[in-house]
């Protein structure tokens, strides 16, 4: 603690305690002055020839001093005589060895129930781990990689989740509804395909086959954000070199007030999940989330070779959004699991309602302790899957909403332990104490309007 920072407060602590002393003092001397009166009393009781002269004489008559009323003081006030009686009080001169033992303890309790809260048990442990190797045992069995694009459009695929995301969007984006939402929802400069559409852009910038991947545009997340920024201002925004570059468009600038524009950007990119191509093949879709952000690390060498050409190359053999969602059904399932039975634990183990418990697993007001357990399980899915891309020596074998998970969930676990638990645990002390306060400043109001009233 900081002396100057406090030193006002501790003066004025060292100003009352010492008046408290006092006054403990002053009761003292009353409570004996009152026992002495009482033994006087019972001898003089004792005695039966006691006269009114001599009862005056065994009791002393004690003079009372009234107090008359003052103004309130105020706390200026108190920090005004506090400074002059007490500039350099410290910590040590108001808190006696016991207070800190108190204070000790009540620390000790608070972090117990702190940690009671956060901490994770064996069957936290229990659940993340064997939650993130089912959802890897899932990818191994029911996930392959992607078809390549030229494959047509209604060749069955391979893999039980892929065929189900197959059917599902053939089911209701089919190609004449890909088409007419392409019509009605054009986004004009941010869906530039040619680099000859871009002023002043390098050469061979984007091309039909990755335009998609490199205009940020396109991105099912990033789309809402870049998409209207390019068609308000007749840009397309590619990354280039390692660097989001906003590059003028040809197609000039797209009218319409935000929410028309976020309305065109959403339907636009609908029409390109599932369009087929010119030709009738699958075809590219759009890319993963931040994928094509993933490019920005074209300078980061793996193997020899640059992981954003890596990315690029997914892409082009097919691996777009519909892997994307083929991969999350593995991971969707892990965290239903978990949150069941965590629940289930929650109320069997710590006699937590199933209310609390299942707010504990909402995004929203996620406890840390459930956003570790997620941490630990996408870890185990994205080891299996690790494993599986090393034997197999095959890239498209990628599970990205794994290891997007582990990513996500990871940096949360890591802010949370370095940094976020100790904020939250003395943010916690802090507000438990102001209670305490705030009860004592309550009881002492009661106290005085009582004193008042006498």
């Amino acid at each position: 603690m900081s002396n100057e920072l406090y030193q006002d407060e501790l003066s004025a602590l060292a100003l009352l305690n010492q008046r408290s002393q006092a006054i403990e003092t002053s009761h003292a001397e009353i409570a004996t002055d009152i026992q002495l009166l009482q033994a006087q009393l019972l001898a003089l009781a004792g005695t039966l020839d006691t006269t009114t002269d001599s009862l005056n004489t065994v009791v002393t008559e004690i003079p009372l001093t009234v107090i008359a009323s003052s103004e309130p003081i105020t706390l200026d006030d108190i920090y005004a005589q506090a400074r002059q009686n007490h500039p350099d009080a410290r910590l040590k001169d108001v808190l006696d060895e016991s207070d800190f033992d108190a204070i000790d303890a009540r620390l000790t309790a608070r972090l117990g129930a702190f940690n009671a809260k956060y901490n994770l048990d064996e069957w936290d442990y229990a659940i993340a781990g064997c939650s993130g190797l089912l959802a890897g045992v899932l990818d191994l069995l029911f996930v392959r990689p992607p078809p390549k694009p030229g494959t047509k459009w209604d060749t069955p695929v391979d893999g039980t989740f892929n065929k189900w995301v197959q059917d599902t969007l053939n089911t209701w984006l089919p190609p004449e509804l890909s088409k007419k939402l392409g019509e009605k929802y054009k986004i004009g400069a941010p869906d530039s395909s040619v680099w000859t559409d871009l002023i002043g852009a390098p050469d061979k910038v984007l091309n039909p086959i990755n335009h998609r991947l490199r205009s940020l545009a396109h991105d099912p997340v990033l789309g809402f954000f870049y998409g209207v920024y390019d068609m308000i201002h007749g840009t397309c925004t590619v990354v280039v070199n390692g660097e989001v570059r906003q590059i003028p468009s040809t197609k000039g600038p797209t009218e319409g007030g935000l929410f028309q524009l976020l309305g065109r950007m959403f339907g636009h990119l609908l029409s390109d999940v599932n369009a087929p191509s010119a030709k009738g093949n699958r075809g590219m879709g759009l890319p993963a989330p931040f994928m094509g952000l993933l490019r920005m690390f074209e300078n980061v060498n793996i193997n020899g070779e640059s992981f954003g050409k890596q990315i690029e190359w997914m892409y082009v053999k097919g691996y777009d959004f519909r892997q994307f969602l083929v991969t999350s059904i593995p991971a969707a399932i892990m965290e239903v699991i978990m949150r069941v039975f965590y629940v289930v634990k929650q109320v069997a183990v710590n006699g937590a309602t199933i209310a609390d418990a299942l707010l504990d697993t909402l995004p929203g007001r996620m406890n840390p302790r459930f956003r570790i357990m997620l941490a630990l399980a996408y870890g185990a899915s994205s080891a299996v899957n690790a494993g599986r891309m090393y034997a197999t020596q095959n890239l498209l074998n990628l599970n990205y909403a794994a290891w997007m998970g582990l990513f996500w969930n990871g940096a949360h676990a890591i802010k949370w332990t370095l940094y976020g638990r100790h904020m939250k645990f003395w943010s916690e002390v802090e507000l438990a104490e102001i209670d305490e306060l705030l009860d004592y400043t309550q009881k002492l109001n009661g106290l005085a309007e009582r004193a008042a009233k006498l």
